[in-house]
């Protein structure tokens, strides 16, 4: 029931159903559009956010074929280890800097496609370039004048360093950048309700495509006459991911549409309902009666839309106001983006050295001891075991995030948030004190319940802060910010944490 009666013998309506007449109203009026914008004001089938979130599977695919042959691929044009590590360092230095920005161009982005699609379109492209040239930087090179000779005889200036070095930017700083405008779009997309359910489902389907990637890495393809038409294994790789990349870019860009940001700021009935507008019509709900309320609605949207221009939070940000936001974040978001940072700094150790760890310190083989010795075996045993214990890793982050929901809806974001961190902490504290084939297993099933934590309720966070248009609690009650703050650029600072723990 949603009304109830007070205390005078009249009808009261209650929150649920202003709630729930408002989103109606918004339907309706999205609908009849020129343009359909009803998907907006309505909750999605599992399927619709599956089909919503297909880019996170290409952004897996990218992560598991980097992980597994950029090395090599840098290593067999004759870069030394040092200068490797350096390169790998570029790409994470510039997105700390300019992934912000660029989520900031597409919280002001004025064009009929909308906002965020436009700037995934062009990410997609640069970064489907960038794993064609990656791969291919070394033949390029010699097209332009290289010297076709083993790398250990390689020295000076070289084409293919340069080309393959464009290539990695290029590939890197576009996917990482993609995975923080994707997680705006989506919520962008998602009535209040399925902002949980969309940021797991994204976890999941990530988790299965990058299972499917590190198989795809695992198979020696210049055996096969695919291998032999490409040219290599790590062609063949890179070439696969760039159909993944292009299959779900294109699903994820079509799914639903976006509304343009002069009709977003013309019309207030095509925004998302904010703390201030539900209390603004609550206000006006009491104050009218239950008749006379109903006739008002549509007579007052143009006044409410006046009133609630200050307090909304789809307001475009100028250069000089997001770089004042930079330098003057609320104490939650630094906290959050903090924490943020120390679990992809955590989580980074483990996929760099994990593998090397099990092959040394629980099969005791050495990386350094000759080629076929008994030494050497147990190494790449450990490898190989750990590599099995990394696909199980994966594998847990897509499982938890099934459940992940119900997890919070017993506890608290809170409380799963930081559940999930300290809960890896332990399987880590464990592997390290007792060395053994089941604490390999028991520590990637941790790590993999942090993975699906911090790639979901963070930013499940910021959007509960941008819709309550609150980053501090008085007294228990949320404090309404003055800070005009951008939904794209909050999340995006929040990804760019990823970045730092890169270069650190």
């Amino acid at each position: 029931m949603y009304r109830t009666t007070g205390n005078d013998g009249t009808a009261q309506i209650t929150d649920a159903q202003i709630l729930d007449d408002m989103m109606k109203k918004r339907f309706d009026h999205a609908k009849n559009q020129t343009s359909d914008y009803s998907h907006l004001f309505r909750s999605k089938s599992r399927w619709e956010l599956v089909r919503l979130t297909m880019i996170i599977v290409s952004i897996q695919f990218t992560y598991a074929a980097e992980t597994a042959f950029v090395s090599p691929i840098l290593l067999s044009i004759g870069l030394p280890h040092t200068l490797m590590t350096m390169i790998w360092a570029i790409s994470p230095t510039l997105g700390f800097f300019l992934a912000p920005l660029v989520a900031s161009v597409s919280d002001q982005l004025r064009v009929a496609w909308g906002r965020r699609r436009p700037v995934l379109l062009v990410l997609g492209i640069s970064l489907m370039l960038g794993l064609v040239i990656l791969p291919h930087g070394r033949t390029i090179g010699l097209w332009f004048g290289d010297e076709d000779i083993p790398p250990q005889n390689m020295s000076g200036f070289r084409w293919g360093i340069l080309i393959t070095t464009v290539g990695l930017i290029m590939a890197d700083f576009s996917v990482e950048t993609t995975n923080g405008i994707s997680r705006t779009y989506f919520l962008d997309m998602c009535i209040k309700e399925d902002h949980p359910t969309v940021l797991t489902v994204a976890v999941m389907i990530g988790g299965i495509g990058g299972f499917i990637g590190y198989m795809l890495g695992a198979i020696d393809w210049s055996d096969t006459d695919v291998g032999e038409m490409m040219g290599s294994n790590e062609a063949t790789v890179f070439a696969a991911v760039v159909i993944i990349v292009l299959i779900g870019t294109t699903v994820t860009l079509t799914s639903f549409r976006e509304v343009p940001l002069e009709l977003l700021e013309k019309d207030e009935l095509l925004r998302p309902i904010t703390k201030a507008a539900f209390e603004e019509e609550k206000r006006r709900q009491m104050n009218l009666t239950q008749a006379s309320s109903i006739m008002s609605l549509e007579s007052e949207t143009t006044e409410r839309a006046q009133i609630h221009r200050d307090d909304c939070n789809e307001q475009p940000l100028n250069f000089k106001t997001f770089l004042g936001n930079l330098m003057r974040l609320p104490k939650a978001l630094r906290i959050l983006y903090f924490t943020q940072f120390l679990s992809h700094l955590g989580y980074l150790s483990y996929c760099l050295y994990f593998t090397d760890f099990v092959g040394r310190e629980i099969f005791y083989g050495d990386a350094m001891a000759d080629e076929g010795s008994q030494a050497m075996k147990l190494y790449h045993e450990g490898v190989r075991f750990g590599s099995l214990g990394m696909a199980i890793f994966i594998l847990s982050a897509a499982i938890y995030s099934m459940i992940i929901e119900r997890v919070i809806r017993l506890l608290s974001t809170r409380s799963v948030y930081i559940g999930g961190l300290l809960l890896n902490c332990i399987g880590m504290m464990l592997i390290a004190v007792h060395k053994s084939k089941l604490m390999v297993f028991i520590c990637c099933v941790t790590m993999g319940i942090e993975y699906a934590t911090i790639y979901s309720l963070p930013f499940l966070l910021i959007s509960h802060y941008h819709q309550k248009q609150s980053f501090d609690v008085v007294d228990g009650r949320c404090v309404q910010s003055r800070q005009t703050r951008g939904f794209g650029a909050d999340i995006s600072i929040l990804s760019s944490m990823l970045f730092l723990a890169q270069v650190i």
